[in-house]
This record gives structure tokens, sequence and C-alpha cells, in this order.
């Protein structure tokens, strides 16, 4: 049910006013089963629901609020555990930085790519999703002065523009388009079109979020740039 509650208060975000949703699709949105999703919506509203029968989203927001109080001491136990993650992903945050700075001024790049996409690989879920995009960015850097390929370089493009779709967030949304535009010169150029497949899948996932987020001139304008 905490998963559940979870993947609700998501769904309630983008829930439209005056729109009623089934049963079916909530669980469908929530990625729960049905049982799941009507025992939740029966017992917070007190009545028994068909799958097929609907609820507005002023009853979802009741729902959520019945399901926050049922849950809140699993909830304050969650948020405890994500808080000692963050923290310890923010001190070997720390401790990796200084350790690329002392690499870079002798300019290994190789060692200090390595030192970064271990970082980035252990504690991609523990950090904000603006720090990610940055610091995939910077592997992105890294790696191409190192001379890695298309391949292993491109799981950083990739990575930054899913974890700017995941974050919802406009102000996200709006850096990874930034990320792409300082990037995408790498990828566009690549020789072997692996490259180009890369930056144009990341514009293709890019476009529906980009409009849905009111940044569809700046995702049009990068698309004329670099798919004319």
């Amino acid at each position: 049910m905490l998963e559940f509650a979870l993947a609700f208060e998501k769904v309630l975000t983008r829930w439209p006013d005056n729109t009623s949703w089934t049963i079916a699709q909530i669980a469908d949105f929530t990625n729960s089963s049905v049982s799941t999703a009507v025992d939740a919506i029966s017992t917070t509203l007190n009545r028994e629901f068909d799958i097929q029968e609907t609820i507005t989203p002023n009853e979802g927001r009741q729902v959520l609020a019945a399901l926050k109080d049922r849950l809140h001491r699993q909830l304050e136990a969650r948020e405890k555990r994500i808080q000692a993650d963050r923290d310890a992903a923010m001190r070997a945050y720390d401790l990796t930085m200084e350790r690329i700075r002392t690499s870079q001024m002798v300019k290994d790049w190789r060692g200090s790519y390595k030192t970064l996409s271990y970082f980035v690989g252990r504690y991609d879920k523990n950090i904000s999703h603006d720090l990610l995009v940055s610091l995939c960015g910077d592997c992105i850097r890294l790696g191409h002065k190192a001379g890695f390929n298309m391949q292993e370089i491109g799981q950083w493009f990739r990575k930054a523009v899913e974890a700017a779709i995941l974050s919802g967030s406009q102000e996200v949304l709006e850096d990874v388009l930034d990320f792409v535009d300082a990037y995408a010169e790498i990828f566009a150029t690549d020789r072997n079109g692996v490259g180009g497949k890369i930056l144009n899948n990341a514009l293709n996932v890019l476009e529906i979020p980009a409009i849905d987020c009111n940044l569809g001139l700046q995702w049009t304008n990068l698309n004329t740039a670099y798919r004319g």
C-alpha cells in the first residue's frame, strides 16, 4: 500500500481538473494491481467500488490524505532512510570531487572519468535530478577528452535525459535542453553515426515533455539546429 500511495501522489499532480478516472485507469497509472487500487480507494472513501467506476480529482485528494494519515509511520521511516542515503551520497560527492580536482590538475582525464562515472553509477538514485544532469555532462566531457567511444559516453547522455523526464520539473527539463545544446556537437559529428542516433533519440523523447512544460520553442530550436 505504501508504494501505491507514493505512486498515487505523483499521479495526482497530473490529474486534469474536471476529469474523472476509473479505478482501472488509476491502477494502470500507478503501476499497481487493480485489487490494490480498489482496496485503497474503497477503504478511504468508505464504499465499495467497481473497477470501471470513476472518482474525481477531489476524491483522489481525499484518498491520498487518508492514505498518508494511515501510513504516516511508514512514510516517516522511509523519509529518514532517504535522507540518510542523501547524506551519504553528498559525503561521497565531496570526496569524489576532491579526487577529480587532483587528477585533472595532471590532465589524467581517464582517471577523472572513471572516478566520476563510478560515483554517478553508485549514487544516481540518491542525488537530486539537477545535480545528476550536471554530473552526466561532466562524465561526457571527461570521457570525450579521455577518448572513450560513443557507446560509453552515450550512456550519460541518455541518463541525463531520463533524469530530467522523471523529475517532472520544468526547471530540470530546461536544464537538460541546455545540456543537449552543450553536448550535441560531440554526438552529431560522430563519424560512425552512433552519436547521431543517440542525439536523435534524445530529441524524440524530449519533445512531448518539453511541450508539456511550455519549452516547445527551445526544443524546436534544438531540433532545427541538429536535425534540420
